[in-house]
């Protein structure tokens, strides 16, 4: 072989090498394999601060054996939820190593600036614990940082879809449920007129069990109540979910004064109202049940009915 084509084959030898280097699958380098927290223990944390790429951020806050929300006025939150959280977060382990340099925070956004998500952990002597979440690479691992540390990590033990920086993930999302046949009068009153619903048991079906249909009060000669119509904005009203708790007190911009619809519920033993009030910036509602001391957001579409609704809407057309 002639000189210049011994050169080459070295040449091609070494880009190879370089090749496999760059390309070839790597897995996560060894770690020391400590928790990335370790004197830190679930029933030190007395607060929970969760916020995330797009601005939102929640507080979470012990409160005797339980959790809550400060910024909603004690709103309570789920002690469970929170608590598997912090489980997860206490056993973090350092065993998959991804870097040591600062350099690569950003890139796989774990960055004080640029992060998926930033837990901050308050303690109960006074400290503070900061988490950062990253990147995915995949569905099942995130990379990971501890606030003060150059080192990334990465865990299959907690991912940031985990970790909600919205409010109605860290509460039980009911905030009214009644069993629609349970009802024995509703009472739907909005900008276009005020309506009166009652129950009427039908023919028992195939297995022997009543059907409950409903009827409009005051039908006229010749009208049919559509009771299927009828049960659907019912149903709305009975089963009421949180889309973001707001608090205790009463402020003008929730439009209670003048709402957009009140609906009354009554049934054996209690009867409950419902006051739908103003539309916020999102386009969602503000509503207040009598048997609850909080104001809620909910969403939009699932309560829109009770706000639109006509008598026209609940009255069988001829034809159908």
């Amino acid at each position: 072989m002639k000189r210049h084509q011994q050169i080459l084959a070295g040449v091609l030898l070494v880009q190879l090498v370089l090749i496999a280097v760059v390309f070839w699958p790597h897995t996560a380098a060894s770690g020391s394999g400590e928790r990335a927290f370790p004197d830190l223990k679930t029933e030190d944390v007395v607060a929970l601060r969760i916020a995330d790429s797009d601005g939102n951020s929640v507080y979470l806050r012990r409160s005797g054996d339980g959790w809550i929300l400060p910024d909603a006025e004690d709103y309570p939150a789920n002690a469970s939820t929170i608590t598997s959280l912090l489980d997860k977060v206490v056993g973090l382990t350092s065993d998959r190593l991804v870097t040591r340099t600062e350099a690569s925070h950003q890139r796989l956004q774990v960055g004080k600036d640029n992060f998926v998500r930033r837990l901050t952990l308050e303690l109960a002597d006074g400290s503070a614990q900061i988490l950062y979440l990253g990147t995915t690479p995949q569905y099942t691992t995130t990379h990971f940082r501890v606030e003060g540390q150059d080192e990334t990590y990465l865990t299959s033990a907690l991912t940031s879809w985990e970790v909600s920086a919205l409010p109605a993930s860290w509460i039980q999302v009911g905030y009214l449920s009644v069993p629609v046949d349970s009802l024995l009068q509703v009472t739907l009153e909005n900008a276009q007129g005020s309506l009166t619903f009652l129950p009427v048991e039908a023919a028992a079906g195939e297995e022997g069990t009543a059907a409950r249909e409903w009827t409009l009060v005051d039908l006229n000669a010749g009208e049919t109540a559509d009771s299927a119509a009828i049960r659907s904005v019912i149903s709305q009203a009975a089963s009421v979910a949180v889309n973001k708790p707001l608090g205790k007190t009463e402020l003008p911009a929730y439009g209670m004064a003048s709402p957009n619809a009140v609906v009354t519920l009554k049934t054996a033993d209690q009867v409950i109202t419902l006051t739908i009030g103003a539309q916020t910036a999102s386009g969602n509602y503000v509503v207040k049940g009598s048997n609850s001391e909080y104001f809620v957001e909910t969403t939009a579409y699932t309560i829109e009915k009770l706000v639109t609704s006509a008598r026209a809407d609940f009255i069988t057309q001829p034809g159908q």
